[in-house]
């Protein structure tokens, strides 16, 4: 979705072009896509800022457009209706607190890191051979731990790094406020953990 300043940026162009204050200066705007599923990328925006940056059912230029809703899920395969049904009363909240996956969701391996790499002979394996061995994760915190546990299966010794962290301030409250410990467990985005752990080759 496109930022929220973006259309109030075109939207006051047009008027003050044509010195006519309907929105938009009266012309049809056509907009398309989920506006649940796509999001303006803020670069490191937490929730709320993305959220803010969208264009909110509650802001005055929204309340001004026509909504059209789709009825009918026009990617679904007939077979898959009842699975996009069901991933759609998830998205509303329909499906109550408790959400029963269906069975073909559960890996029949569950371990997939040994079923992956235990087997590969990391001393001479290349690139081209693992890139269609790959763990996909939903946040940098758990690529870590799958990293780790890999480096398990690798020959060599293990270098382990870890970083120096203080808080750049004179104010003993603040080093009493933010200790160390605190400090370590903090990942922010774009930076390495704490403990960085490199397998030597």
């Amino acid at each position: 979705m496109t930022h929220v300043h973006a259309f109030l940026a075109v939207d006051r162009l047009l008027q003050d072009l044509t010195k006519c204050k309907e929105p938009f200066e009266g012309k049809v705007i056509l907009l398309g896509g989920d506006f649940r599923q796509v999001l303006p990328v803020i670069l490191r925006g937490s929730r709320t800022l993305t959220v803010a940056s969208s264009l909110e059912k509650k802001h005055d230029l929204w309340l001004k457009f026509h909504k059209l809703y789709l009825t009918k899920n026009m990617r679904a395969l007939e077979s898959e209706r009842d699975f996009g049904a069901w991933l759609l009363d998830i998205g509303e909240k329909k499906s109550g607190s408790t959400i029963q996956l269906p069975l073909q969701c559960y890996p029949s391996i569950q371990d997939p890191i040994h079923q992956l790499y235990s087997d590969i002979d990391f001393s001479s394996v290349t690139p081209q051979e693992l890139k269609d061995q790959v763990l996909l994760t939903v946040n940098n915190e758990r690529s870590m731990e799958i990293n780790n546990k890999v480096l398990e299966f690798m020959p060599g010794n293990e270098t382990v790094y870890k970083a120096v962290d203080m808080i750049m301030s004179e104010d003993p409250q603040d080093q009493l406020t933010f200790p160390e410990e605190f400090l370590n467990s903090l990942t922010p985005t774009g930076l390495p953990p704490y403990e960085l752990k490199v397998e030597n080759r």
